[in-house]
């Protein structure tokens, strides 16, 4: 197969997965600015290693395990830093010193909804790299248990049980953002 073929075939079925793999990366890489390239860096690597991708092997599972190498690297490099951090010099403390975090103004729908989207996407971000891992290529990737564990090499039993801290994590924050939109 000659390289533009070789193109051809990378890219029909790299487009039929292209939206999961964004959503993936999107929801595991911790600096969302980190998106864009983390996945550009994935799929640049994947069609180089095109050659050794065998026919009849699922395409989805060589790509996520492709796209969760460079997540977990990008992720080593940054550093875990909360998406609500923000950096505060010394001296621009002194602007919010007369502000009033307390006062409390009547909640919509709406903002409701979007503060619980906000809590599930901290929890999220609480669980460690695999659990995270694990529980979007299930969700998101639609991988079967195997295919999780061939692409994180690690144990069928790690992936099951990854899986179900991190639903059991998700169904805590759930709960806990319920009981703090009833308060």
């Amino acid at each position: 197969m000659d390289r533009d073929e070789q193109r051809v075939r990378f890219l029909s079925l790299l487009r039929p997965i292209e939206r999961d793999l964004e959503n993936y990366s999107r929801r595991t890489v911790f600096d969302r600015r980190d998106c864009e390239d983390t996945l550009q860096n994935a799929v640049f690597r994947a069609f180089r290693a095109f050659d050794r991708y065998q026919d009849g092997a699922s395409f989805r599972a060589w790509m996520f395990k492709i796209l969760t190498n460079e997540i977990f690297a990008m992720n080593r490099k940054r550093g875990r830093i909360a998406e609500f951090e923000i950096g505060v010099e010394p001296q621009e403390m002194e602007e919010f010193a007369g502000l009033d975090f307390t006062t409390e103004t009547p909640i919509s729908w709406e903002t409701l909804a979007d503060a619980l989207d906000e809590e599930l996407l901290v929890a999220l971000q609480s669980l460690n790299q695999s659990e995270r891992a694990v529980l979007l290529m299930r969700a998101i990737g639609d991988l079967r248990y195997r295919e999780i564990s061939e692409c994180l090499d690690i144990p069928l039993g790690s992936v099951m049980g990854n899986l179900s801290r991190a639903r059991q994590k998700m169904r805590d924050a759930i709960l806990r953002a319920r009981r703090r939109s009833l308060l």
